[in-house]
C-alpha cells in the first residue's frame, strides 16, 4: 500500500530539517563510503564478465557489494548517489550491510540501474539511456524511483527515504497485526486442543468407573450364582468332590474380578479385566 502523500510530504519534512541528514550528492566523491570505496574498485577492474557486459549491453555490473549496473559514463554518478543515499540511511538509524539497508529488522535490497532501450534493427540489443533508477526491493518491489526530465533522482533522495520508511513502517504494522492474529489463533487452538484432551479424559474415566462398576456388579452375580448352585446341592444332599472344587474355583474367581479384592490368579494375572483377554504376549 503506497503511503499517503500527506504523511510523506511530512516525512519529507521531518528528513529536510533532519540536521544529521546531507541530502546534497557531491560533483565528486568525498570521503565515500567503504562499501563505495569497493564498488569503485570492483568497477575499474574490467573483467571478463565486465567486458562481457560491456560488448553486450554497453553497461558494467561488476561493482563488488553494491548493486549497479550503468553504462562506463555514469559509473562516477551511480556511485556519488550511491554514496548519498547510503549516508542518508545511516543519520536516519538505519543499517547497512552489502548492498542492504535493514530497515526495521528486514532487510532491503539497493540497487541503482541504468535504463536500457532496445536498438533499432536489433531483436535483443539494448542500450543505455543515462536514466538512472535507483530501487529499494525485499522479496517484492517496495520502491523505485527514476530521474524525470525536470528533476534527476539527486534532488529525491528525501522522497525516497520518506516512501521506504512510511512504506517499511506500514509493513511492520501488518505484520505485527498479523502476528498477533496468529497468536491469538494460536490460543484458541491451544484451548481447543486442550478442551478436547479434557473430553477425552473425561470420557475416558467415565468408561473406568463404569467397568469397575460391572465388573463389581457381575463379581456379585457369580457369587450369588455360586451360592445358589451350592445351596440346592446341599437340599439335594449330593455335594460332591468336584462340585465342592468347582465352588473354591469360582469365588475365587469372583475375588479375581471383584475391583475391591483383585486378587492374584496365576493362570490369570495377563487378562486384561476390560476386554477380558489376554495380553500380547500371550497371544
Amino acid at each position: 500500500m503506497a503511503a499517503i502523500e500527506s504523511d510523506v510530504l511530512d516525512r519529507i519534512t521531518e528528513i529536510e530539517k533532519d540536521s544529521k541528514v546531507n541530502l546534497k550528492v557531491p560533483v565528486k566523491l568525498t570521503d565515500p563510503h567503504n562499501l563505495v570505496i569497493a564498488a569503485k574498485n570492483a568497477l575499474s577492474l574490467r573483467n571478463e564478465h565486465t567486458a562481457h557486459s560491456l560488448r553486450n549491453e554497453g553497461v558494467l555490473a561488476n561493482a563488488g557489494p553494491l548493486s549497479i549496473r550503468v553504462s562506463p559514463k555514469n559509473v562516477g554518478r551511480a556511485l556519488r548517489l550511491f554514496d548519498a543515499v547510503i549516508k542518508v540511511f545511516l543519520a536516519r538509524g538505519h543499517q547497512f550491510t552489502g548492498s542492504s539497508v535493514d530497515l526495521g529488522g528486514q532487510k532491503y535490497e539497493v540497487s541503482i540501474r541504468e535504463k536500457l532501450k532496445k536498438v533499432e534493427g536489433s531483436s535483443f540489443e539494448k542500450a543505455p539511456t543515462d536514466v538512472l533508477c535507483l530501487k529499494i526491493y525485499g522479496g517484492y518491489p517496495l520502491f523505485e524511483m527514476y530521474d524525470s526530465k525536470s528533476v534527476l533522482i539527486e534532488g529525491k533522495i528525501a522522497r525516497i527515504i520518506a516512501k521506504v520508511e512510511l512504506d517499511v513502517e506500514y509493513f511492520k504494522k501488518i505484520w505485527a497485526r498479523n502476528a498477533k492474529q496468529k497468536e491469538e489463533e494460536m490460543a484458541i487452538e491451544k484451548m481447543r486442543l486442550e478442551y478436547l484432551a479434557q473430553q477425552e479424559n473425561e470420557l475416558k474415566n467415565f468408561k473406568l468407573l463404569l467397568n469397575l462398576a460391572h465388573r463389581l456388579s457381575e463379581a456379585k452375580l457369580i457369587r450369588d450364582y455360586v451360592q445358589l448352585t451350592e445351596d440346592k446341592a446341599k437340599q439335594a444332599g449330593s455335594i460332591s468332590a468336584d462340585l465342592e472344587n468347582w465352588i473354591l474355583w469360582a469365588r475365587e474367581k469372583a475375588d479375581w474380578y471383584d475391583p475391591h479384592i483383585e486378587k492374584e490368579v496365576e493362570l490369570l494375572k495377563d487378562v486384561d479385566k476390560v476386554t477380558l483377554a489376554f495380553g500380547v504376549m500371550n497371544e
